[in-house]
């Protein structure tokens, strides 16, 4: 056995899945030190995730890669539809368009709309571009056995699985991106809360090159198909260059091992007729609604799906990771730079379970409305007028309940940090939290609303590196040395932050006050008509080092 190696990092991210990849990238965006360790070699081949909402390719755009990922091997002219059906040679009962990106109407709530990007394109984007940042370190083939924190850090042993090789990692933080059975969070002793099992779905992965061309289907990415037991699964292309599909059944108790599924009579089922296919994998889980009871403990703190665990109806899993990632990323970073406060790190949790709480739930109620859906109708394929009128009227009915779930720009763009002890409140109300609709504000917590400017960017370019404090065409508001004061605060305690004047009148009727304070993370930390407080206090409270 080759002796121990020990090595030392400002943070260890444990898991290199896309919540753990997109840390790496935000931590190496900041320029902060950080090793990513990894079980697996990385690579993907039966994808758990497939589609990266408008939120995330903001991010995506923030670090670079938005023009990959828009322009990844999904081709840009097929539609994302979805469609309802008895079976893929068999009626179609309804359809909800979701327009090709090539053809998409811009979303006028943000630069991108969601993108169909499976995880076997969208890992290795983030893995490469993690790779660019000179202090970021990736190890696959290593595992966390056991990890130790004190006060002032993280011992971490680790095992290189090449070679048997024993390592030590000494830490500042560390960050367990691990996924749902987390064992970081398991050494912790957290918790999970809520509904352990909602169903035991089977996802089985599968090549049909021709599927949809010999079954003369109008193209659509998502069939959703129903029969006398109801709605009991989905069909996904995942890559119609290759004809990569997956097959989801929603529930099979008791199947354990995958020799168990029938993917032969579930295939039947689904396509209303023998077809050959090539199988490439099946995935036997279990479909959860819960979230940690905490999000860490000390200097170890849980992202994705370690601290949450849903539906995917409504894709909101891995993109709630990615705001994980950013979450804890630049406040991190902050507090390495030195420049972020004492109490800035136990935001974390207070802004990101309650997400995490809300998400798990909009999932959640789109899964019971899809698996309680249409039982019972024994004539769906029935050639008469009377099977034309149940067809018709499920379709409809399919469209407007179980639809719901692809109508989510509000689930995507709306979730905002309520009571987060580092933003501060204007007294205005909430704007409504709805999955299908997004109410832009810039109220402190929300996320600051996007704009285009008359440079053609997007006013989230300012976003980012540090605090932004926009001024919207006032002058000083009645106060000009208060510019000057809010920037000598930021600057006497080292913290990033930019004054940026903006003219543009969309952009002041969305942002509605004077000055508008955005913090790294692109989410409103406070906002004025005036610069009459005090804003030594407010830079304190926004960064952590003062409570409000």
């Amino acid at each position: 056995m080759m002796p121990p190696q020990s090595a030392k990092t400002s943070v260890l991210i444990v898991g290199a899945g896309p919540v753990g990849l997109a840390l790496a990238v935000e931590l190496g965006w900041r320029g902060i030190d950080c090793v990513l360790i990894e079980q697996t070699d990385g690579t993907i081949t039966t994808p758990k995730m497939n589609e990266v909402n408008a939120r995330s390719m903001e991010f995506c755009r923030r670090w670079g890669v938005a023009e990959e990922v828009l322009n990844c091997p999904f081709p840009g002219d097929f539609p994302l539809d979805t469609a309802f059906i008895t079976s893929l040679f068999g009626y179609e009962l309804g359809r909800a368009p979701r327009a090709a990106r090539d053809s998409a109407e811009p979303e006028p709530h943000s630069p991108y709309r969601l993108q169909a990007c499976s995880q076997i394109w969208f890992d290795p984007m983030l893995r490469a571009l993690a790779k660019k940042f000179p202090t970021v370190t990736i190890r696959d083939r290593h595992r966390l056995e056991s990890f130790e924190q004190s006060a002032t850090g993280v011992v971490a042993r680790i095992k290189d699985l090449a070679n048997g090789t024993p390592l030590t990692i000494e830490a500042d933080y560390l960050i367990g991106c691990d996924g749902a059975t987390s064992g970081v969070r398991r050494a912790l002793g957290i918790e999970l809360i809520g509904r352990e099992v909602l169903s035991h779905p089977v996802h089985t992965y599968f090549l049909a090159p021709n599927l949809l061309r010999d079954s003369k289907r109008k193209l659509a990415t998502f069939f959703f198909p129903i029969d006398a037991g109801g709605l009991w699964g989905s069909l996904r292309i995942i890559d119609p260059k290759r004809g990569l599909w997956r097959m989801m059944i929603d529930n099979i108790p008791g199947v354990e091992k995958p020799e168990q599924v029938d993917r032969e009579a579930y295939l039947r089922r689904a396509l209303g007729r023998h077809y050959d296919v090539e199988w490439l994998g099946i995935s036997i889980w279990k479909r959860r609604s819960v979230v940690a009871e905490r999000y860490g403990s000390g200097r170890v703190f849980l992202a994705g799906d370690a601290v949450h665990q849903l539906s995917p109806t409504g894709a909101l899993g891995m993109n709630s990771g990615i705001g994980d990632a950013v979450d804890i990323g630049w406040k991190l970073a902050a507090v390495l730079q030195g420049w972020g406060g004492g109490n800035l790190l136990a935001t974390y949790d207070l802004e990101r379970r309650p997400v995490g709480v809300r998400n798990v739930g909009t999932a959640t109620g789109f899964y019971l409305t899809n698996e309680s859906f249409g039982r019972g109708h024994t004539n769906l394929e029935d050639d008469s007028a009377d099977g034309a009128r149940v067809r018709a009227e499920l379709g409809d009915q399919f469209e407007r309940d179980v639809g719901r779930e692809f109508r989510t720009i509000g689930s995507q763009l709306g979730y905002r940090y309520e009571n987060s002890p580092i933003c501060i409140p204007d007294g205005t109300p909430a704007p409504p939290d709805e999955a299908d609709t997004y109410v832009p504000s810039a109220r402190p917590g929300s996320r600051a609303p996007h704009v285009w400017l008359k440079d053609g960017r997007t006013i989230l370019d300012h976003y980012g590196e540090g605090f932004t404090l926009l001024r919207f065409d006032n002058g000083d508001a009645g106060d000009p040395r208060g510019i000057d004061v809010f920037a000598n605060a930021a600057a006497q305690r080292k913290m990033p932050f930019k004054i940026v004047d903006i003219s543009e009148p969309e952009a002041a009727r969305l942002y509605e006050r004077h000055f508008v304070l955005v913090r790294p993370d692109g989410h409103v930390a406070w906002r004025s008509d005036t610069l009459l407080a005090d804003p030594n206090a407010v830079i304190d409270v926004v960064r952590g080092a003062a409570r409000r």
